[in-house]
């Protein structure tokens, strides 16, 4: 099998494993590869040495230059969602479980576990409170 075939045929074979393996990464060795292919055919690359050093430099052209322009036009299905849990628990409503006064921390139930909290407000068992912060791993609570 001539040697071009089988650089147009490995960089086919990558370009299609792009399509398995999304990165945007495959596919620029697989156009290098592709482009080594002809580069041999056109008597350009006389070499396996030289054939390998063109696919490398090429690839590393690709690589830098063209795969930061092709990410910004293709963009994945990535998603950034909020990871602050302060935010997310802020606002929430939970139940006391043990009694808290001022200064005396207590007990509330969020989200099916129980957790330490303070208030400046007197809680009794049963009464539900609103979440306001939260100070380590002891939530800070006032009424409704």
């Amino acid at each position: 099998m001539e040697s071009w075939l089988i650089w147009i045929i490995a960089g086919a074979v990558m370009i299609f494993l792009e399509i398995i393996l999304p990165g945007a990464v495959i596919v620029f060795l697989g156009v290098s590869a592709f482009i080594v292919g002809l580069g041999i055919y056109f008597n350009l690359i006389t070499s396996v040495f030289s054939a390998f050093l063109s696919w490398f430099i090429i690839s590393i052209f690709l690589l830098l230059f063209l795969r930061s322009m092709f990410v910004k036009y293709f963009e994945g299905d990535s998603k950034v969602q909020n990871v602050d849990e302060d935010e997310d628990l802020v606002g929430s409503i939970v139940e006391i479980v043990e009694e808290i006064k001022p200064y005396k921390d207590g007990r509330v139930k969020f989200r099916d576990t129980t957790w330490s909290a303070r208030s400046e407000e007197e809680f009794v068992l049963g009464q539900k409170a609103i979440i306001k912060g939260r100070d380590g791993n002891i939530l800070l609570i006032k009424s409704l």
